[in-house]
């Protein structure tokens, strides 16, 4: 089955890495530092701005300057505290979440099967500082024969655009590529924009939505080398 594409795309985060757990131990690392509340309520806050001013990016309506502050904007002023400096509590958290290189179980041993079979690109949506120190501190990073940031290209998932160079490096069509990531919104969106077979990293096992398709549904990453029939 893996005879079907010349090549592998893979999202960062949530599909290789730990987001949940990096993001959680980071803001509350940042938190602690400036005296803000460090607690359940706070984070839950932080995590619908966040994913608010990530949508609106995805949108092109903000750029990702304005992401690392906006998000902290408006999780102090939803907590009355107004008077920390934004751009010192984004650069702490962006330090610290840098520093956060957990991978999902499984996933190191997932990308070694599939390495051995095809050429593999990582393509996330993701701020350069953030992403390229967490890559670095992974040892499977050297399998990737391409990374694509959104921030250091200037485009977005799910504009298709992000893939050119992953592509261009790689020297493959979109027809020909499977391209694997656990987001609805952007992966499984700049799939289809781009024209690329999809595998839907659906760990939650929800429905898939009206109107979308993905070639391949699994939980986890690690289903992925035996359903493409690469399994060791």
């Amino acid at each position: 089955m893996i005879d079907n594409y010349d090549a592998m795309f893979l999202d960062a985060d949530e599909t290789l890495f730990d987001y949940a757990a990096a993001e959680r131990a980071a803001f509350m690392l940042c938190m602690r530092s400036f005296g803000l509340p460090e607690d359940e309520a706070s984070y839950a806050l932080y995590r619908k701005h966040n994913a608010d001013v990530w949508s609106e990016l995805e949108q092109g309506s903000i750029d990702p300057e304005t992401l690392k502050v906006e998000r902290f904007r408006r999780l102090l002023d939803a907590l009355g505290r107004n008077g920390v400096p934004l751009r010192e509590l984004s650069a702490c958290y962006l330090d610290m979440l840098s520093r956060q290189a957990q991978l999902l179980p499984g996933a190191e041993n997932a990308v070694r099967m599939l390495a051995r079979h095809r050429p593999l690109a990582l393509i996330t949506n993701g701020l350069s500082l953030v992403q390229r120190r967490r890559f670095a501190a992974t040892p499977c990073i050297a399998l990737f024969r391409h990374v694509v940031i959104s921030e250091e290209v200037g485009i977005a998932k799910p504009d298709p655009a992000i893939f050119a160079s992953a592509l261009h490096a790689l020297r493959v069509a979109p027809e020909r590529v499977l391209y694997v990531g656990d987001s609805v919104s952007s992966d499984m969106r700049a799939a289809a924009n781009a024209g690329m077979d999809f595998c839907w990293i659906n760990a939650a096992n929800a429905a898939l939505p009206e109107d979308w398709q993905a070639r391949f549904i699994v939980r986890s990453i690690t289903d992925l080398p035996a359903l493409l029939g690469v399994a060791e």
